[in-house]
């Protein structure tokens, strides 16, 4: 999961906010506005995929625009908000808020997240037409708010039991794999993973098959021209290749790669892997004396 940055609101969304909110706001007077009421957002599709780089904003998986998911960060007609709040509404009020919505795949949004919105103890829920953070603590990542890759780390290992949670995978064999878990034990890490189900079976899948068709074959490229001492700076560029936004699973590249290739063989060569905040974002070039 990487920062997304969405750009300006498309005017056709403003239109359908201006032509749609009015008629909810009159249902919410007497009752809470019901999902299937609740629609014409799905206009902001097509920019939304685009910004994120056709791209689901949790797991970073490549996705087609058909079929796959308008998300509401703050769910639209019901929220389940524990541990921190025992409120159930939803937040109807921005269901056509450009910074509310995102661009989910089906596994995530529908069998992960789907009304979840969790709050940390000490959390006040919004109430209609409150405009956010108010008094909330989201467990939550917001991929337009949070770099993932600082909250989120991929390791390759035996994937620990735990209590199942809703939508939680069946655990695996004593086999290997990259799964997540929070980096450097961050709350909001943790709850987005088991919130949407980063680690489930799926994802697991997905994220060994990745690495092993383009983490693993730039790694080894990579090592081969240090212990060649040839051709290292070309080497590492193509990997770094791999940490580019718009690259499926640059969360999960960035883990392997630095698992892969350690950056104590590349000190010498005066490059380095950059700092977590700095993934996606920096060429990670040269290593400062």
């Amino acid at each position: 999961m990487i920062r997304i940055h969405r750009g300006a609101e498309p005017d056709e969304l403003r239109k359908v906010r201006l032509e749609r909110l009015p008629e909810l706001a009159r249902i919410a007077r007497t009752r809470p506005p019901r999902s299937e009421e609740i629609d014409g957002y799905r206009i902001a599709a097509g920019p939304l995929w685009r910004a994120q780089n056709f791209k689901c904003c949790y797991c970073e998986r490549k996705i087609p625009k058909l079929y796959n998911d308008v998300e509401h960060y703050r769910p639209k007609a019901s929220a389940t908000r524990e541990p921190g709040s025992q409120d159930t509404h939803g937040y109807w009020w921005l269901a056509f808020t450009w910074t509310n919505l995102l661009f989910a795949c089906p596994s995530c949004n529908r069998t992960g997240k789907n009304d979840r919105f969790p709050l940390d103890a000490g959390s006040t829920a919004l109430v209609a037409k409150e405009a956010p953070p108010g008094k909330e603590k989201p467990l939550l990542l917001d991929p337009a708010e949070h770099h993932g890759i600082e909250h989120i780390e991929f390791v390759f290992g035996v994937i620990p039991a735990r209590a199942p949670s809703a939508g939680a995978p069946p655990r695996w064999s004593a086999r290997k794999h990259w799964w997540p878990r929070a980096r450097g034990g961050s709350l909001t890490g943790d709850w987005t993973i088991r919130v949407c189900g980063l680690d489930s079976s799926e994802h697991i899948e997905l994220y060994d098959d990745h690495v092993d068709k383009e983490a693993r074959p730039a790694a080894r490229d990579l090592e081969e021209a240090l212990k060649r001492r040839r051709d290292v700076t070309a080497a590492f560029d193509q990997a770094m290749r791999l940490l580019q936004p718009g690259k499926p699973f640059m969360g999960l590249s960035y883990d392997a790669l630095r698992l892969l290739v350690p950056g104590d063989a590349l000190a010498p060569w005066n490059l380095a892997w950059p700092e977590p905040r700095e993934a996606g974002r920096s060429p990670g070039r040269k290593r400062r004396r």
